[in-house]
């Protein structure tokens, strides 16, 4: 056979092909899931929802279609285990967190209602004990009733971080200074399975307009001190000591904080929260950053079996009101960065 029949043969073989080319694969039941447990907090909340997909239009015509964000008729269940023996099963209450105070963020999705997989039992959080451990498992099962379609995710719960300085239990007064060579000493005991802490003290403060003093606004400025800081292992317990120079807290005023000559600012306490993240919550964080490199695809992370998202747990170690020292109030008031703030 010659060449020119050969082509001849393949160019028809390419001519009578379909070339409809079909970018979405079939239509598979997802539900996309998010739910942070979190020891600390009186209540806890999952949400979930259903990915969706249609072959024959545009995919924002659905973002505000609640019907096809949320599916219908879940079974939603935690089973919960003791060093991997089961002690209890909590079945979390579908409520809308828009009646609750609770609004979902604005964007391209529909926003109300919010509905959302309430825990109003307390989740019991991971320790070292005399002689063993306390780990708790939280094992995540979603059902939907109606098609059979199954997904379900489990993670060990953190545990409680032990603040020591410069802030404990017992609200000691606060003193950040001004001076290069002043370091606050940061000193923590770490929460069994968390992998990282991030830091903030948040610095709330008073002003009152002079002209009238009953006009008086409170606010709030917040010193990320640290970020995804690394703790020595999951076992927990291990202490770690951390150094920061207080010249950046004032820095950090003078640089958000505008002079007004026509009000007077008062300090009046600060309250320091620490954020422990789970091993499963960390890896998501990290897969989800934005990419620098020429390569900008990033692989997708979920722990969600059969399913889409991420269900880890978290410690919020939140010390509240810490007095601010009276040698603080006269540094805010002496200080290079902060003596035209009128503190």
């Amino acid at each position: 056979m010659s060449k020119l029949w050969k082509l001849f043969i393949i160019s028809l073989s390419l001519w009578s092909c379909d070339n409809e080319i079909k970018i979405a694969a079939p239509w598979k039941e997802t539900m996309v899931v998010y739910g942070l447990l979190d020891p600390a907090a009186e209540v806890n909340y999952i949400r979930i929802q259903k990915a969706f997909l249609d072959q024959a239009g545009h995919a924002f015509q659905y973002v505000n279609t609640v019907d096809s964000i949320y599916p219908d008729a879940l079974d939603v269940k935690l089973m919960v285990r003791k060093n991997g023996q089961l002690i209890d099963s909590i079945f979390p209450k579908l409520i809308d967190g828009n009646s609750e105070g609770i609004a979902k963020d604005t964007g391209l999705f529909a926003n109300s209602p919010n509905y959302l997989y309430k825990i109003t039992e307390r989740i019991k959080d991971s320790r070292l004990i005399t002689g063993g451990r306390e780990d708790y498992e939280y094992q995540l099962k979603v059902r939907n009733k109606t098609t059979g379609y199954e997904c379900s995710s489990k993670t060990l719960t953190t545990g409680l971080l032990e603040s020591i300085s410069p802030v404990s239990d017992n609200l000691s007064p606060i003193t950040i200074n001004d001076k290069t060579n002043s370091y606050i000493s940061v000193y923590y005991r770490e929460g069994r399975n968390v992998k990282t802490y991030d830091l903030v003290l948040r610095f709330w403060y008073k002003e009152v307009l002079l002209s009238d003093t009953s006009k008086k606004e409170v606010k709030f400025l917040n010193w990320e001190i640290f970020k995804n800081k690394a703790t020595h292992s999951l076992n927990g317990y291990e202490t770690e000591l951390f150094a920061v120079s207080g010249s950046i807290f004032y820095e950090i005023l003078n640089a958000s904080i505008k002079p007004n000559s026509l009000v007077k600012r008062e300090a009046l306490y600060c309250d320091v929260e620490y954020y422990g993240a789970g091993e499963d919550l960390y890896t998501f964080i990290q897969v989800n950053q934005p990419s620098l490199g020429i390569v900008q695809k990033k692989p997708e992370y979920s722990n969600i079996y059969n399913g889409l998202g991420i269900f880890s747990s978290r410690y919020v170690t939140r010390i509240k009101k810490i007095p601010v020292s009276s040698d603080m109030k006269k540094t805010l008031k002496l200080s290079t960065y902060t003596k035209d703030l009128n503190f």
